[in-house]
């Protein structure tokens, strides 16, 4: 023995103080950090503001609704263009133009010149009989007739002068023309007047003429208007009578008028267009919808119409007084949610990659119901309903209850509806949230959606009898409602992957995909440490027993644990589990060399999940599955050596420390002491239940004293109920089996 001085040696690493210099660069950081939060917070609030406040108060009458109370002009004075009116007076007036016709008097003319030359047969015949036999056929002379016209033409001069009186007897009849028996169409048979001009004339306002006066039976007529003109020619109106006997039947035969429709178009579009629009006027305190009146599309206009007065009357000091009201009420939602998170999402609250996509979530949820919201399908609760899920897959459904109750209100203020809405879009979607703890197939997803359907429909039910709103509006929105709830499942399972990378997390299905055992490294690590992988199979069943006895994530710690050691298929044979039947590895190792290779199967696992593109959570768990725990036999080896040696250096226990962090979930502290009672559970020569109870005691208190729990959230209590859980199922690996006597030959 001994008995000279003893060196000092630390038990533990000292923790040294740290310089002035860093604390300082670490509260920069920390104001930089707080500044950068409440930046984007800043832009959240007043993006969500505007996007609630939009172009102003909201119009919130729908086609079918009953209102509870009189709905009165609340301006001073609105007007609406009465269509309707206004196109019957338009018809009206261009039911006043005649239709127009074309006047081409040649014919007329052509008449006029036979008669002359009947006129001319006359006076070189000496008598009626002396007439050529043409003649006489053609116009059927009588004597009376002709003695008239033979006495007209004795007198001096009287050839000359009766030309000119022809010419003027046809002159009515040459300007105003001849209707045929088909010259107007169907539509126009009972124009009463007609619109003339004449063929090849410049353009310019056509003449109204009487459609009985240009009718051919009625301008044969020897009493009629034509006829008296006819004679008013002459100076003996016999002579003009007699004359106008002879031309009178052939007036049918000459149709000298032709339909003009682009004219007739041009000039009753012209009417119309002369006739003003008519307004109706609505002013202050007339009644625009009764009380219980069903709104139709006549209401809905009006009501349409006085809010967008209103809203185009709005003072400035009207509009900022909203907008600042919009923004004081939406600050006020983001501080609650925030006081949530600061209280019970810590990892949210301190990283501020996750603050802006939170924030980002609600201020994209809200421009799509500003969007939606101007429909008629109520898929305004679309976004509000994925929102919420997105948000409970991402965390936990108690943050995304917050989220939807925030959004639900901030909806019902960007859309001005009601306590019945409110309640409609946050039972349906809290429904579908709560239901959604965990995603390990596909069609829960589609159940989530189905819930919130159901939900959706029955409180659109509850609320619209309540507020006695019509059947026909009930069933359309609660099958709407309910259409888009059952299609918010959908949606959520189509944009799983991109919400998983998105916020950073790993779902059950991604989970149970990672551990199939076909995955690459779990196949390697099978073929190279086939011992590292059965303590890894061990390691999840108990963890994961462990944590579904807290309510820890039970799936992320089982699919973790398959991984957490596959650092040590790069050097296999160095860590006991696997030299079955061979030397052992560290004999011939100092102890510092040896304690590199063990804890350097966390750097080596993680560098190998990185590369295989594994979750970050699995990679954190195989970072913290050993926290900065002591690699105790090699130290205790080192410390033996070192009392031998009297020159030997101190022995830091630092060194022999895995490098950590410690852990930082429930679920890495519990996958850390699973671990380590797996492994020292193997070395109990005879694993009866108290010696188990004794080591897994021993283990959990060890690492108590060592703070490797103090980051992890675990309480006193939950880590109790782990040491239970794992020192029963320590029991059930290892219960007794009957020792069966051993089989005789023959």
């Amino acid at each position: 023995m001994s008995f000279g001085k003893r060196r000092t040696r630390s038990t533990r690493a000292q923790l040294r103080p740290a310089r002035p210099i860093d604390s300082q660069q670490g509260l920069i950081a920390r104001r930089r950090d707080r500044l950068a939060r409440a930046a984007v917070l800043g832009v959240a609030v007043l993006c969500t503001a505007a996007l609630v406040n939009g172009s102003g108060p909201p119009f919130t009458y729908r086609l079918g609704q009953r209102p509870s109370r009189e709905l009165r002009v609340n301006v001073e004075k609105f007007e609406r263009r009465n269509q309707m009116r206004a196109n019957t007076e338009r018809q009206m007036e261009a039911d006043k133009v005649p239709p127009a016709m074309v006047n081409d008097p040649s014919p007329i003319r052509d008449l006029a010149d036979q008669l002359e030359d009947f006129v001319d047969a006359v006076a070189a015949a000496d008598s009626l009989d002396s007439l050529p036999p043409a003649v006489q056929q053609a116009w059927k002379p009588t004597e009376v007739s002709f003695r008239l016209i033979k006495d007209a033409l004795a007198k001096p001069g009287a050839r000359e002068g009766l030309t000119g009186r022809l010419a003027r007897a046809f002159a009515p009849a040459v300007r105003d023309g001849v209707l045929g028996p088909e010259a107007l169409p169907r539509t126009e048979e009972a124009s009463r007047t007609l619109s003339i001009r004449d063929a090849g004339a410049a353009a310019g306002p056509p003449r109204p003429v009487p459609r009985e006066r240009v009718g051919p039976e009625r301008m044969a007529r020897l009493d009629g208007p034509l006829a008296r003109e006819f004679a008013a020619a002459f100076d003996d109106p016999a002579l003009g009578h007699a004359l106008f006997g002879l031309v009178a039947p052939r007036f049918a035969g000459i149709p000298t008028l032709t339909f003009d429709g682009p004219l007739t178009e041009q000039l009753r579009e012209a009417a119309r267009n002369s006739v003003r629009d008519v307004y109706d006027i609505y002013r202050r305190g007339d009644v625009l919808v009764e009380q219980d009146q069903e709104i139709g599309e006549e209401q809905i206009i009006l009501l349409r119409m006085e809010h967008d007065k209103a809203v185009s009357e709005m003072p400035p000091w009207a509009i900022l007084r909203r907008a600042g009201s919009a923004v004081v009420m939406v600050a006020s939602l983001f501080a609650l949610v925030g006081y949530y998170v600061h209280r019970n999402e810590p990892a949210v609250d301190r990283d501020l990659g996750r603050v802006a996509s939170a924030c980002g979530l609600v201020v994209l949820a809200m421009a799509l119901v500003r969007l939606l919201a101007t429909q008629t399908w109520d898929a305004e609760l679309v976004p509000v309903a994925l929102s919420g899920m997105i948000v409970a897959v991402a965390y936990n459904p108690h943050f995304a209850m917050m989220i939807t109750f925030a959004l639900c209100v901030m909806t019902n203020l960007a859309m001005g509806s009601g306590i019945g809405h409110f309640m409609v879009l946050m039972g349906g979607t809290v429904a579908g949230v709560l239901t959604l703890n965990e995603v390990r197939t596909r069609t829960k997803l589609i159940k989530v959606g189905a819930t919130s359907a159901l939900g959706y429909f029955i409180l659109t039910w509850a609320t619209g009898l309540w507020q006695n709103q019509p059947t026909p509006l009930l069933v359309q929105d609660s099958l709407w409602r309910a259409g888009w709830g059952l299609m918010g499942g959908f949606f959520l399972g189509g944009s799983l992957p991109f919400i998983e990378g998105a916020f950073g997390i790993v779902t059950g299905i991604s989970l149970l995909e990672l551990g199939d055992i076909t995955h690459p490294l779990l196949q390697e690590l099978v073929r190279r440490a086939p011992g590292t992988h059965n303590h890894s199979v061990t390691v999840a069943t108990i963890a994961e027993a462990a944590a579904e006895r807290i309510g820890a994530n039970a799936l992320l710690i089982r699919i973790g644990a398959y991984f957490h050691d596959i650092g040590k298929m790069l050097k296999p044979h160095y860590f006991i589990e696997n030299q079955t039947g061979m030397a052992n590895r560290h004999a011939n190792l100092a102890p510092a060399m040896s304690t590199l290779i063990i804890i350097g199967h966390v750097k080596d696992g993680a560098d190998l999940a990185r590369q295989h593109h594994l979750p970050q959570s699995i990679i954190d768990l195989i970072e913290q599955h050993h926290g900065t725990t002591l690699v105790e036999y090699f130290y205790r080896e080192a410390t033996r050596r070192s009392e031998c040696d009297p020159d030997a250096a101190d022995v830091l226990e630092g060194l022999f420390r895995y490098p950590g962090p410690r852990p930082q979930s429930k679920e890495a502290g519990i996958l850390m002491v699973a671990d380590a009672v797996e492994s020292a559970s193997r070395t109990l020569s005879e694993p009866t239940p108290s010696r188990i109870e004794g080591l897994v005691s021993e283990m959990i208190d060890k690492r108590l004293r060592d703070g490797q729990f103090d980051e992890c959230g675990l309480t006193l209590r939950e880590i109790a109920e782990i040491r239970d859980s794992l020192i029963k199922s320590l029991i059930g690996i290892y219960h007794g089996r009957v020792k069966y006597p051993q089989q005789r030959t023959a």
